[in-house]
């Protein structure tokens, strides 16, 4: 395969005899988080490159440098088997010597074609600094690249349309025109350092993109621009996305987005012809370049190249080889696991491309799109929060108990599993859900039992009008040994209709299901269509996220405290010591079932006297409440009722006194006729 330059320059000179040449086309992936699933990326990106034909795919890998062998492996496939040129990114997260060993390898591996990247900060940290013996930026890389290799190798670097987050002046103001000059001489640096074209940041906003590239043409960047589209596919991802990127997005999209954030299938329709009306501005302006992320999916960016009449001609290209990859069916594509939901009601399709609907970190374990989200350079771009600020300095493990108790009641805005705030469908169990965190049970994800509630239902209902859904309900929390073995021991002993699965960092394991086991957790019917399960509970899934969430614990929460302090060392035990346990209450359809009885026995036959009176109190007190809420309802109601009765009043007033009106003048126009004669 060749450098991808050479395909650029090719496209540019054609169009310029002739515009409607095809612009150059280009996907990025990233990696698969399972090996069924990197079985089925490449299963997608051969798909997507007989039926879309694009110029290049690019290929991220964060944690590349852990895999190498494996990142390469991957490039090398899709050249030498699907004939698709590859971008490979690289970071300076090494030394510089293993940074020229890999490129060695890429080099052996017969890659031509390297997107330089300086990287962004470990999770944790919160800025850049190079590693001993590395380099400190893109062009630095670029330079050795370079040094090493001549011109062998195209490189392609990165540009930013709203200048790099890390150049603005303060994060929540935009960037000053000293900052966008500096950022525009850096990109130029990169061009003088040896980088054959640009890939920007994805972007919603149009004309300040256009601008962007004239004021690059102004610097004396000459080098092609290939402009980066992320087209909208669920709203939870493109408030993430935006607010981690610090994304500019026109107003009329976010009014047109808060109209339909609640239907997956209208935010698709809606970001595909977004996609549409953006990518044809741009090449109505001279662009001749459009590179998708395509978040490893295919039936938007289909549809987007559909709108624009670029779709290749089923027959234009006979390919070189015969397909070897047959999409695996030993396991069907119905379901998808909780874990990663982090409870965001949607609607997935069951269909051939029912993954083109995800939500939050959920995704069937062998489906192409369920991948280390978490690795994926974007997820990266999040701004760095004021952890301390968040979630104090604890100095026991009861501190830590309380932020997640006031993460409940929304005095802390997000934990590190939970990114925004409690789902309006937890609120009938919020109560149940501090008493359990404010007890030592750390919970991470939940959902009520649902049993035939309508799929219009402002809090647990999905997939639009006419359906009924179903839920069982389901909690995930972190929790100590002790706490543990007490619980499993009551589980086994009276709750039958409970299913759990326990794991703590090391992998040891206690559970009352199957291996290998799934079961939907949430469901619906709906007119003319069978059965739709959008979530489960997926053992094997449930080891895969097991290592993520108790990555958290150190990446995102003990690194913001000094190692020797007290409170790393309580988060690090937590880390060291808790289990990650999901479970389900089967009985979805019994009215007297409920998943927190269990937790209501174990913590109060723990308790000693004065904390039952206390609970006791507690109770009576959240009683008294309830009962002073519902008297001033039923006084409200009442008053509403007397203030009703009186505008019927007033209106059988107004009524009567019109008919006595309407009765005077005709009375007059009679009179005013008799007179006239």
């Amino acid at each position: 395969m060749g450098k991808i330059i050479d395909s650029i320059r090719s496209t540019y000179a054609a169009r310029a005899d002739d515009p409607s040449t095809r612009p150059t086309v280009s996907f990025e992936f990233f990696p698969a988080k399972t090996n069924a699933g990197v079985f089925n990326l490449l299963t997608r990106v051969e798909e997507m490159g007989l039926a879309l034909q694009p110029t290049f795919v690019t290929l991220t890998w964060r944690s590349a440098f852990k895999d190498e062998a494996l990142w390469l492996r991957i490039g090398a496939h899709i050249q030498n088997e699907f004939q698709l040129d590859v971008l490979l990114h690289l970071t300076c997260h090494l030394p510089t010597e293993q940074l020229k060993r890999i490129l060695k390898n890429a080099r052996a591996a017969g890659i031509r074609n390297i997107l330089a990247l300086r990287g962004d900060p470990p999770i944790g940290a919160e800025r850049w600094a190079p590693v001993e013996d590395g380099l400190s930026n893109a062009v630095d890389l670029i330079k050795l690249i370079r040094e090493e290799h001549g011109d062998y190798f195209c490189i392609a670097c990165a540009g930013y349309a709203e200048v790099h987050t890390e150049s603005w002046n303060h994060p929540d103001l935009p960037p000053s025109n000293e900052a966008r000059a500096l950022d525009l001489q850096r990109l130029k640096a990169k061009q003088e350092a040896g980088a054959d074209f640009i890939i920007t940041q994805f972007f919603f906003d149009v004309d300040n993109m256009v601008q962007w590239i004239s004021d690059c043409k102004d610097a004396g960047i000459t080098i092609p621009i290939l402009p980066g589209y992320l087209p909208i596919q669920n709203y939870s991802s493109f408030c993430k996305f935006t607010s981690w990127c610090k994304t500019r997005v026109p107003t009329e999209v976010l009014t047109a987005l808060d109209a339909i954030k609640n239907d997956d299938a209208a935010v698709r329709r809606y970001g595909t012809q977004l996609a549409v009306e953006t990518c044809r501005r741009l090449l109505k302006v001279g662009v001749h370049s459009l590179h998708f992320y395509t978040m490893n999916l295919a039936t938007t960016v289909t549809q987007v190249l559909e709108g624009l009449q670029l779709l290749p001609a089923r027959n234009q290209r006979e390919l070189p080889w015969q397909s070897t990859l047959q999409r695996s069916t030993v396991e069907g594509e119905q379901v998808r696991p909780i874990f990663w939901s982090n409870r965001q009601a949607s609607y997935i399709a069951r269909t051939a491309a029912w993954d083109e609907f995800p939500n939050g970190r959920w995704g069937d374990r062998t489906s192409p799109a369920y991948g280390e989200l978490s690795e994926y350079y974007l997820a990266f771009k999040r701004p760095k929060l004021q952890r301390i600020e968040l979630w104090g300095t604890p100095q026991t493990e009861e501190d830590v108990w309380n932020v997640f108790v006031r993460f409940i009641d929304g005095h802390v805005k997000q934990l590190p599993w939970c990114e925004q705030a409690l789902s309006l469908e937890s609120a009938a169990i919020r109560d149940n859900l501090q008493w359990l965190n404010s007890n030592g049970f750390l919970t991470i994800n939940s959902q009520p039992r649902v049993n035939g509630a309508p799929s219009s239902d402002p809090s647990v209902g999905w997939g639009g009008d006419n359906g009924v859904v179903f839920q069982k309900a389901y909690v995930e929390f972190f929790v100590s040994p002790e706490k543990l073995t007490h619980l499993v021991k009551v589980m086994n002993r009276d709750y039958p209709q409970l299913s759990f699965h326990a794991l703590n960092r090391q992998g040891e394991e206690h559970r009352n299901t199957p291996l290998h086991s799934v079961t939907a957790v949430t469901w619906g019917v709906f007119p003319g269509i069978e059965i739709v399960q959008p979530t489960v509970v997926d053992s094997d899934s449930f080891a895969a996220w097991k290592d993520e969430a108790f990555e958290l614990w150190q990446t995102q929460w003990a690194s913001v405290y000094p190692e020797d302090s007290r409170s790393h060392e309580v988060i690090q035990n937590i880390y060291d010591t808790y289990f990650l346990v999901n479970i389900v209450d089967n009985d979805y359809a019994n009215d007297e079932s409920d998943i927190f009885s269990i937790f209501t026995r174990i913590i109060t036959e723990a308790m000693d006297k004065e904390q039952l009176r206390e609970r006791v109190l507690d109770l009576e007190t959240r009683r008294e409440k309830m009962y002073d809420t519902l008297a001033s309802y039923q006084s409200l109601q009442e008053d509403l009722s007397g203030d009703l009765r009186a505008a019927h009043a007033e209106l059988a007033s107004v009524r009567s006194e019109n008919l006595q009106l309407k009765d005077k003048v005709r009375q007059l126009q009679s009179q005013l006729a008799l007179t006239s004669l």
